[in-house]
């Protein structure tokens, strides 16, 4: 990743041409002042240590009339899969020897950033008088990334689900202009395009650390793949959602991470879901449910506004998730030494506990309750041709052995995942109903989610774990 301006003598490029070719720095201030604002000497090749190998930041130019900051990340492949533990450091993650992260900018790259220059970015108070793009330190911009993981989003989308509309999305709110072109593989290996993008971002004045803030913060919005581990920082984004208008897409994609960030209360499409989920709860006189996959806990938090239940249980594998739902719902961490947290019953108040929890091996947990609420497995590819991999937690086998074929509650509610088909999400409801012996309908919702509610008809033909 490369980082460059120009001073007050910098050369000016063609006619209202942004960034570093185009208008000059502030009167009387040096290029050189990147290299000061980014706690840096110019003349010298710094190395830093990171839980994911080296970094070295160096200046190939640096003089009054233009300066380029250049980041060269070395993440080491074999780190994670030697299981090198304790703080700061990633645990084993499937495959990590032969992924993509050595080679693209993705959130382990953010990650990286973030370890590089912790002193400036830790400078960012958050008021509006230190975020603006206004101010003292604003400088015109030029970041280059030669390469970026860039998933494609599921659902459509204004303008195109692919990776370089998903960065103009992001970054071009916040006063950046992008350039994204797509990096081309084969057509065969990668149906629906390649997930890789060479990405340039020009803004005629911004903080240097408010454009590594917006770098650290949606490099693993745009990094789709949800088996890739990020240390347990604060995503510094809240700042962001309070005013970007794609507040609800960095949100989900960042919980795929492990990320807990604020999400707006009012979403609109969030509400509508949960009223959908509700119904339906309601429609079989469910007191007690789990739910499956709780997430920061919207759902949950409904639930317990509603007042007609009598216990309630989140599950969900993130424990940055769980303790923004216990935030959320204003629960009370266990003594447990396992992720826990609990509001007892009193005063007319329902039970409602959080724990972690994979649907990797049957879990006694989840038994006993009246329903079950989880998002259906990727049945079947999105639209968009996106065929990523899963981990063995999330892989569908698992998934519904675990409600339908060793929790079995009496009623389950299903939603469809974001962007599913849905002619192929009521063949799945169809076909795993009839495997586990459930009745199952599919209720007309007037908007998404889709949603599938199952009523346990007969003891499951054959038992047995996974398929």
């Amino acid at each position: 990743m490369s980082i460059s301006t120009t001073g007050a003598t910098g050369a000016t490029g063609p006619a209202g041409e942004t960034g570093p070719t185009g208008p000059a720095g502030p009167p009387g201030r040096p290029a050189t002042d990147l290299a000061r604002l980014l706690h840096r000497r110019p003349d010298a090749v710094h190395r830093v240590a990171t839980a994911f190998g080296e970094a070295h930041v160096f200046f190939p130019e640096a003089d009054a009339e233009r300066c380029t900051a250049v980041l060269l990340a070395e993440p080491d492949p074999e780190a994670p899969v030697r299981g090198r533990r304790g703080k700061g450091r990633p645990p084993a993650v499937p495959d990590a020897h032969v992924g993509d992260r050595p080679y693209a900018a993705s959130s382990v790259f953010a990650a990286v950033l973030r370890a590089v220059f912790r002193q400036p970015l830790g400078q960012l108070s958050g008021t509006p008088e230190s975020s603006g793009t206004d101010g003292d330190d604003a400088l015109p911009l030029e970041i280059e990334l030669p390469v970026v993981r860039a998933d494609r989003e599921p659902e459509p989308a204004p303008g195109g689900g692919d990776g370089a509309a998903l960065a103009r999305r992001l970054f071009e709110p916040l006063g950046w202009r992008v350039e994204a072109a797509e990096l081309p593989l084969d057509a065969e290996a990668v149906p629906g395009g390649s997930p890789y993008l060479r990405l340039r971002l020009t803004a005629p004045a911004v903080r240097p650390v408010e454009a590594l803030r917006h770098l650290s913060a949606l490099l693993p919005v745009l990094d789709g793949s949800a088996h890739h581990w990020v240390p347990p920082e604060p995503a510094d984004v809240d700042g962001l959602l309070a005013v970007h208008p794609e507040r609800a897409v960095i949100a989900r994609r960042l919980a795929r991470h492990g990320h807990a960030v604020a999400r707006g209360e009012d979403d609109e499409g969030d509400r509508d879901g949960a009223a959908a989920v509700r119904a339906a709860l309601g429609t079989v006189g469910a007191g007690r449910v789990v739910h499956l996959g709780c997430g920061h806990g919207e759902l949950l938090a409904g639930l317990l506004a509603d007042g007609g239940f009598t216990e309630l249980l989140g599950v969900d594998v993130a424990p940055a998730a769980l303790a923004e739902a216990a935030r959320r719902l204003g629960l009370e961490r266990t003594a447990d030494p396992a992720p826990e947290w609990e509001l007892r019953s009193g005063a007319g108040r329902p039970r409602v506990r959080l724990v972690q929890g994979t649907p990797v091996y049957a879990d006694a947990r989840l038994t006993g309750f009246d329903a079950m609420v989880f998002e259906a497995p990727a049945v079947a590819p999105a639209a968009t041709g996106t065929t990523d991999r899963v981990t063995p937690a999330a892989h569908p086998a698992y998934l519904e052995h675990a409600v339908f074929g060793a929790a079995r509650p009496p009623a389950v509610v299903a939603t469809a995942p974001p962007g599913a088909d849905g002619a192929a999400f009521a063949a799945w409801a169809r076909r795993t109903a009839a495997a586990h012996g459930y009745a199952v309908t599919l209720p007309s919702v007037p908007r998404p989610p889709l949603l599938a509610l199952f009523e346990r008809a007969v003891p499951a033909p054959g038992g047995g774990g996974p398929r």
